[in-house]
């Protein structure tokens, strides 16, 4: 004689599938108002209306069975409404959505395995594939978003993130690298500035104050051969490779190598480059470069030590907050924009930069100029170096340490609640 079934307990399975699912229809509807993406909205508004058929013919199961289909209450509703409230992002609402419908699928499955009424376990087969078909569904929307996200415009705190991962890459380069990388980005820092020399020259017996405009709008040449060729300044490294050193993930000592290789290179690159100028003439570079040349040697080096210093510190400032914006943004043009901006912003200013400057001076005394080393010393390398390391260091990677020090102790703290949140959905089951 076959054994009868359990109706009670399966009305008992049924009824709090009844109200998963009602509770399903009220979350997702509520989640689709607090999404940011569209798309992700109308995805649970879809996943929604299915929850709600499901709903209805559990409803009409229950019925036939003699049993009771009215709304009741669970500590589970709290429970998973508090989680949704907790996650602040379209990317964990779908993180989370995932964990709940993957425990759907598996109660679905014991119960349909517990129904011994074939009709009841077809309606949760049905139920349970549905169940599978979201989960699924929110993966690949999460897939999407992850890679959506990558190309859009990102917030300090991101850029932050970006700046430390690139700092551990960039100290942890063989030292041969790093100085060599510093020789040719003091070439390509050159050849801007052999740009604004001849664009100059070229005008400065039509109109001395144009001429001046000229040069300072070919100057940022040299920055972008320095940028797309991966080579660095000394001045470069002011926020990229500081900020793990601010975050206690990098060694001190690797940060003062790094700037002493860079900046050794930076020097022997613009000495080379001089030297290869004197060894084949004046006549190397043409006619135009040479006045403007002889003009920027013998004014950098007429100036004050303070007037130097504090120009200095512009010069540190203007350069480290050029790494930040290229590091802000994916877009190749704006990336552009960035580094001729700021660059004409340094030329227009006459802002002192040592390595730049330094190739300024040794290239006028190629054509004239009265340059020992004793005056570029004391005027020029002393004061620039410490003025753009402060300029770099205080004014501009400091201050966006700071702009992002709160909002990264918030993302931390977020991070890790909605881990244990996550953790606790498991642990306890819940579902939708």
């Amino acid at each position: 004689m076959p054994e009868l079934p359990n109706i009670p307990e399966l009305l008992k399975r049924l009824e709090k599938n009844l109200y998963a699912e009602r509770l399903a229809v009220k979350i997702y509807y509520y989640q689709s108002q607090r999404v940011k993406d569209t798309d992700i909205a109308l995805l649970l508004r879809s996943v929604a209306h299915t929850e709600a058929y499901h709903a209805s013919i559990l409803a009409k199961m229950i019925k036939k069975l003699g049993g009771s289909v009215e709304a009741k209450t669970s500590l589970d509703e709290e429970r998973v409404m508090e989680l949704v409230d907790s996650m602040k992002t379209d990317e964990d609402v779908l993180r989370l959505n995932i964990i709940l419908e993957d425990q759907a699928f598996n109660s679905y499955k014991e119960d349909s395995l517990f129904a011994d009424i074939p009709e009841v376990a077809e309606v949760l087969e049905e139920i349970m594939k549905d169940e599978a078909e979201h989960a699924e569904r929110f993966m690949k929307a999460l897939f999407q978003l992850k890679s959506f996200a990558k190309e859009e415009e990102e917030g300090a705190f991101l850029v932050f993130q970006r700046a430390v991962e690139a700092g551990i890459k960039r100290l942890a380069r063989p030292w041969l690298e790093m100085f060599m990388s510093g020789i040719i980005g003091s070439i390509h820092v050159t050849f801007g500035a052999l740009a604004m020399a001849a664009a100059s020259g070229a005008l400065v017996h039509i109109d001395r104050d144009l001429s001046f405009l000229v040069g300072a709008l070919f100057f940022p040449i040299g920055f972008v051969l320095l940028k797309l060729s991966q080579s660095e300044l000394f001045t470069e490294n002011f926020f990229v490779p500081v900020i793990p050193v601010f975050e206690g993930e990098e060694k001190f000592y690797k940060l003062i190598k790094l700037w002493g290789l860079t900046l050794a290179g930076n020097l022997l690159g613009a000495a080379l480059f001089a030297f290869l100028v004197k060894l084949g003439g004046k006549g190397v570079l043409g006619s135009f470069p040479a006045y403007h040349l002889v003009e920027l040697a013998k004014f950098k080096l007429s100036r004050g030590v303070m007037e130097t210093f504090v120009s200095a510190i512009f010069a540190g400032a203007v350069i480290t907050t050029m790494t930040w914006l290229v590091l802000a943004t994916k877009s190749d043009v704006a990336k552009l924009i960035a580094v001729w901006s700021c660059i004409f912003v340094m030329a227009i200013g006459s802002f002192t930069h040592v390595v730049v400057s330094t190739s300024e001076v040794l290239l006028g005394a190629v054509y004239g100029a009265h340059v020992t080393f004793s005056a570029w010393f004391e005027r020029l390398f002393v004061p620039a170096t410490v003025g753009n390391t402060l300029g770099g260091m205080l004014l501009i990677a400091l201050l966006h340490y700071l702009q992002v020090l709160h909002s990264k102790k918030e993302h931390v703290d977020y991070i890790r609640q909605r881990d244990e949140a996550f953790e606790m959905a498991i642990r306890e089951k819940l579902r939708l």
